[in-house]
């Protein structure tokens, strides 16, 4: 592949992509994209010792092929996993429990392959390690379990006995408590399962498996012929219906409920049975919205108004429509359908008063979507006019100024942000009413109006740290049109103070890089502050939930490892840690998600830089130091791209399809994979995360140098991953002439702009984190000039659908 010159900023990709750590024992997997290997006659180099794989990771093992084992397992290599787990059960040296821990990992992947006698074998060897007594209980609910599904329920006895009592009180009780029952149930003994069966359904009402266990007791009691028992089994059932419609229970319910009914004698009259079908169909029609299957919903719906249906229920039934069709993202086709659902509404009267206000607010989107933005403004304008007590009056109005605004219509544009502030100036819309118009005043040159804006929202209360971070950057940016520049890089330096490693603090920086060498040090200066402040405390506390989590975590088993933490409502940073320890980072950014921002007000220093490395792991460093350097991809960009679109899991799915670390669309990935000349791609494949972040750090590389190549080009590059790199080409052809900071807050895809803006955060973040120690702060800091970056051409990007 034809690659440009390394020249400025990546150069120093060259450098930090050598300096980043090794993460593995084993090398790091070849680039599918890379070179196949070395020419023949080269000769052999002397082979270093394979470096300890994650060394700031305390696994089970501290190297050799167990350690690899669990760093397998984690990356989803089952089959290597298999082959190195079975290289250590050789060793016969082994201490007790390593292999205890061996035999463990071992069994989860005969369990994996349905081999569930020889994984309960392994289990049942396992749990003797002395080791391992703290989880002892876990080992013999696994063996249990392996035994049943093995078709041996009798050999389950022995791991089950006691189990219950032995683990009351922690987070196995519910899965103890269902697979006894369930034993019981195999072996003869319907009285017990029964009642073991109703006590967990007393005990844990709210269990994710609540709709298993229903059934499991229905079946049981389906079998009987007490009437007391086939009622019961008939109310089971019919809740099955209604909670869980479109899961197999449901389908077992509806199944089942005409023999039973049959069986009991019952009789309905012919308005029960109508209201019976009526909630039935709805709830049907939800459990399809919920599971994203809108063909489903639109059929359904049709059959269901074809039975001519009460207002209440014709209002509700055309609104789950129109959301599937808008859904499928026929928004212009979703309008007429809103409408009918708005008429349906407002003669069932004030009980669907609600749903009234967000059908009239979804057919405004389709309007929109039409393009008849004129109509689509005084729809939304109205329906704040009528429901100015409703949550979406705020809503309504930001939309209404978003219609003018494509109207060009700036005037009106401006009056509907000010009715924002005026009316509801409390509400959860009013800063992103005075970011808008922050907009329009810059770039109708009207920067008093902008710092009145700004210095009016500082002294208000109640937005977050980021959000008045913002407005700090923007009453600086509004002074130094001003001519004010040392008030500007005060203003600035308060971005920093403020909130040091956001978005804002990004744009803050590259204007006082910019204002010269005294501001930007004085800027790095704020960054570099050591906070004073206590360091906060990660030990657990020391009870056996947090023993059996440790123990756990270092096996590499983080989901058993956080069921732990949740059970013993163990929570914020020093889950956040053993989590990440565990490798199950995505749970770890959902804890730090649940702490808030307070935390990023003060810069990585001596008592909070763990926090910061915490939220801003390394994770499949390996892969991503070779697939940014093959594909010169801004260094570190890969670790912002990846947190923001999967938080780390390999394994994720979006709702679009798009798959893995990066969540690439399989359509996408194969275009990339024919483009860079890889054989028998599999789209199964890309939850590998070898694959997955060498085909799309080829696509980042692509996009960037798309842009030219350096940190400029990134936040280009960001939104055209997220929308396509057309859409970023229609937007710069609209605004060419605009400063960049404000072509970035004007992108007219609320969901891209966001996404831009998060994924630069995270940037910063990991640069200033994680870079060399040998390069200067300045280095470290990305640069984000004023003047937009022309388009590179002839530089394809590659597919754009990245969904």
């Amino acid at each position: 592949m034809q690659r440009p010159s390394i020249r400025g900023p990546v150069a120093l990709l060259v450098l930090v992509s050598l300096s980043f750590g090794a993460c593995r024992g084993e090398s790091t997997p070849p680039l599918f994209t890379g070179d196949l290997g070395k020419s023949a006659g080269e000769p052999d180099k002397k082979r270093e010792p394979p470096p300890v794989a994650e060394p700031e990771r305390k696994l089970w093992f501290s190297s050799g092929p167990g350690r690899d084992a669990i760093l397998a397992r984690e990356r989803q290599n089952f089959s290597a996993a298999v082959k190195l787990l079975d290289e250590v059960l050789q060793d016969g040296s082994l201490a007790t429990d390593d292999r205890g821990a061996a035999l463990w990992l071992r069994a989860l992947e005969d369990l994996r392959a349905q081999k569930f006698a020889e994984g309960a074998a392994r289990l049942a060897e396992a749990r003797t390690a002395p080791g391992l007594a703290a989880v002892a209980p876990r080992l013999r609910l696994l063996e249990a379990q392996a035994w049943l599904d093995a078709g041996m329920p009798d050999k389950a006895k022995a791991p089950l006995a006691g189990l219950v009592e032995a683990a009351a009180g922690t987070a196995i009780e519910p899965a103890a408590t269902i697979t006894g029952a369930d034993a019981k149930a195999r072996t003869g003994d319907r009285d017990g399962a029964l009642a073991q069966y109703a006590g967990f359904l007393a005990k844990f009402p709210e269990s994710a498996r609540r709709h298993e266990v229903r059934a499991k007791r229905a079946r049981l009691l389906a079998e009987g012929e007490a009437p007391e028992e086939l009622r019961e089994a008939i109310e089971l059932y019919e809740k099955l219906l209604l909670d869980v419609p479109l899961s197999d229970y449901g389908a077992e319910a509806e199944e089942r409920l005409p023999a039973l009914a049959q069986k009991l004698g019952l009789r309905r009259s012919f308005t029960e049975d109508r209201d019976a079908v009526r909630q039935r169909q709805l709830a049907k029609i939800r459990d399809q919205l919920a599971r994203s299957r809108y063909a489903g919903v639109i059929r359904d719906v049709d059959e269901f108004l074809a039975l001519q249906p009460a207002d209440a229920d014709r209002c509700e039934a055309l609104f789950l429509k129109g959301t599937a069709i808008f859904k499928q993202r026929k928004r212009a086709k979703s309008r007429p359908v809103f409408e009918s659902a708005a008429a349906a509404c407002r003669k069932a009267g004030p009980g669907r008063k609600d749903t009234l206000v967000k059908a009239l607010y979804q057919a405004g989107r389709g309007r929109y979507a039409e393009g008849e933005y004129e109509r689509a403004a005084k729809q939304f304008t109205a329906v704040a006019d009528e429901f100015p007590d409703h949550s979406y009056a705020d809503d309504s109005l930001l939309l209404a100024g978003e219609s003018w605004a494509e109207k060009n219509d700036k005037p009106r544009e401006r009056q509907a942000y000010e009715r924002m502030l005026k009316d509801f100036g409390d509400g959860d819309m009013a800063f992103e009413a005075r970011r808008r118009l922050l907009v329009l005043a810059l770039t109708q040159d009207r920067p008093a109006d902008a710092l009145k804006l700004a210095d009016d929202g500082l002294a208000g209360k109640g937005f977050d740290l980021r959000d008045r971070a913002k407005l700090h950057y923007f009453r600086g940016r509004a002074l130094h049109r001003l001519g004010r520049t040392d008030d500007a890089v005060a203003a600035w330096l308060d971005v920093i103070a403020t909130a040091p490693l956001s978005y804002s603090g990004l744009q803050a920086m590259s204007r006082l890089r910019e204002a010269g060498e005294e501001p930007l040090a004085r800027g790095i200066a704020a960054l570099s502050k050591s906070a004073d402040q206590a360091a906060v405390r990660l030990d657990l506390p020391p009870t056996p939930a947090a023993e059996r989590a440790l123990l756990l975590a270092r096996l590499g088993l983080g989901d058993e490892a956080r069921e732990e933490l949740s059970d013993a409502k163990i929570d914020g940073w020093p889950a956040a840690a053993v989590l990440a320890q565990a490798g199950l980072y995505g749970e770890s950014q959902r804890l730090l998600g649940a702490l808030g921002s307070s935390w990023r007000q003060s810069p990585p220093g001596a008592a909070n830089r763990e926090l910061w490395t915490i939220a801003h792991p390394l994770a499949f460093s390996d892969l991503v130091r070779a697939g940014e350097g093959a594909h010169q991809v801004p260094w570190f960009l890969t670790f912002a791209i990846m947190q923001t679109e999967s938080r780390f899991e390999p394994g994720v799915t979006s709702w679009a399809g798009a798959r893995g670390l990066v969540q690439l669309m399989p359509a996408t990935a194969k275009d990339l994979a024919r483009q860079a000349g890889v054989d028998g791609f599999d789209e199964a494949r890309l939850y590998d995360p070898s694959l997955n972040l060498d085909l799309g750090t080829l696509y980042l590389g692509n996009l960037v140098r798309r842009f030219g190549g350096d940190d400029a080009a990134v936040p280009l590059a960001i939104p055209s991953y997220n929308a396509g790199a057309g859409a970023v080409d229609k937007w710069l052809e609209k605004r060419k002439d605009w400063d960049f900071d404000l072509f970035i807050e004007a992108i007219p895809y609320d969901e891209t702009r966001a996404y831009t803006q998060s994924v630069l955060e995270r940037w910063l973040s990991y640069r200033w984190l994680h870079a060399p120690a040998e390069l200067t702060a300045a280095q470290r800091l990305p640069y984000v000039p004023l003047t937009l970056p022309s388009r590179v051409r002839g530089v394809s990007p590659g597919p754009v659908d990245h969904g």
